[in-house]
Formats: structure tokens, C-alpha cells, sequence
């Protein structure tokens, strides 16, 4: 079974770059890409692969650090309002509608709750940088990672 994580943020804002610091954890064991921002070329990295991880840093309200996880139950029913700055699960969406065949089996969102995503730093908060090991022990776990 052929698996990739993505990393989609940026490295010098804060808790932005979560996303990025999760995927190096994995460099060297499964196929990793990392994103400064989400497009079509997210579906250029999902293409061929049977099973793929998605992580970001999200804000929903929880407390910092918290993990959230997606998956096609969730962002199945869920559409962008217009037709610019299309969400991920719009993205994946057309991915699925266009190239049905070659887009992973499953796909996993892992969303780590930001603190600050304004501050430049190449640093997490305490919160998120807490969340790290448990958002990868999760996508081992899900990947069948030892």
C-alpha cells in the first residue's frame, strides 16, 4: 500500500508551520511533501497514492494543541462558497470528481488547534509544540508505523 503524508503551513509563522514539523518525523520512511499553501497542487501530491495523511494547523475554537481528525464522512458534504481560495475538502473534492481512479482509497485530515499564526517564528507555542508527538503517533498508528 503506497502512502503519503502532506504538511501544508509556514514555517516562519508560529504555530503555522505544525503542520511542517509533524511531516519531518516521517522524512525517510514513507513518501512526505510539504506545501506553503493549499491548490491544485494538492491534488498533483495525492495522485497515485492509496492512503494519504493531511496535516494542518487549524483553527476551530479548541484549545490550543488539540488534535482534530477529518475523514470522508466529514469533508464529503462540505463545498467552498465561491470559486477562489477553495477549501481543502473542495480541493479533494474535485480531485475525487476528476481523476477517480488515481486519488488515495482514504484519505486522513489531522488539524492541530493554532495559538498564534501571526508572530514570526520558527517556534511553535508550548501548546501545539506539545501536540507533535501525539499527532504523530496517531498517523503511525493509522499508517501501520512501528
Amino acid at each position: 500500500m503506497k502512502s503519503i503524508i502532506i504538511g501544508i503551513g509556514n514555517p516562519n509563522f508560529k504555530d503555522d508551520g505544525v503542520g511542517l514539523k509533524i511531516v519531518e518525523h516521517f522524512e525517510g520512511v514513507v513518501d512526505t511533501v510539504t506545501l506553503l499553501n493549499i491548490g491544485f497542487n494538492l491534488i498533483d501530491s495525492l495522485l497515485g497514492y492509496d492512503k494519504a495523511v493531511i496535516v494542518d494547523g487549524v483553527k476551530t475554537g479548541k484549545e490550543p494543541g488539540s488534535i482534530i481528525e477529518f475523514n470522508a464522512e466529514f469533508w464529503g458534504d462540505v463545498y467552498a462558497s465561491g470559486t477562489h481560495n477553495f477549501s481543502i475538502f473542495e480541493i479533494i473534492r474535485i480531485g475525487y470528481s476528476v481523476f477517480p481512479e488515481e486519488m488515495p482509497k482514504e484519505i486522513k485530515i489531522i488539524g492541530i488547534e493554532v495559538e498564534d499564526v501571526e508572530t514570526l517564528s520558527r517556534q511553535c507555542s508550548p501548546s501545539v509544540e506539545t501536540a507533535i508527538p501525539k499527532a504523530v503517533s496517531k498517523i503511525k498508528e493509522y499508517l501501520g508505523i512501528n
